[in-house]
């Protein structure tokens, strides 16, 4: 019981803290804490272009590859996975 009183005590303690921290809304003579200016920009990082090829080293590797369709060779000459086999009607 005495645990539960003291906690009950400091609740109500901090609560009127808090209360007294803040200034009334509806108090027009209240001052108002002063207004704190936060650019959106202050963590802005401007944006790095990648490292680009050379278009004649790229159009080198292309070439001797085949062509545009010499780079997709070996995909799907793949065989299909086995399908299993059929079983019955549900049951």
């Amino acid at each position: 019981m005495y645990k539960q009183m003291l906690f009950a005590l400091a609740a109500v303690t901090a609560g009127s803290a808090a209360a007294q921290a803040r200034p009334d809304p509806a108090d027009a003579k209240a001052k108002a804490p002063p207004a704190e200016y936060r650019s959106a920009f202050e963590s802005y990082r401007p944006y790095a272009e990648p490292e680009l090829a050379s278009w004649r080293a790229v159009n080198e590797e292309v070439r001797s590859v085949g062509g545009h369709v010499g780079l997709m060779r070996g995909q799907g000459q793949e065989k299909p996975p086995a399908k299993p086999a059929a079983r019955g009607g549900h049951k």
